[in-house]
């Protein structure tokens, strides 16, 4: 996950991209910057489907 991708494929400004990415290291779904490197994306792809099952 990066900044970059963000602004291109939802085409967003560069501060709600990086806004975004903040809030999901938040929540546990991406991890910390590491440099220029795209940020390890901590969840696998079926978690928001068990999350909305949970409910």
């Amino acid at each position: 996950a990066s900044t970059s991708t963000l602004q291109r494929r939802l085409r967003l400004g560069y501060g709600r991209a990086a806004r975004i990415l903040d809030m999901m290291q938040r929540d546990g779904i991406i991890g910390p910057p590491d440099g220029s490197k795209p940020r390890e994306v901590l969840k696998r792809p079926d978690w928001l489907e068990e999350v909305e099952s949970a409910r």
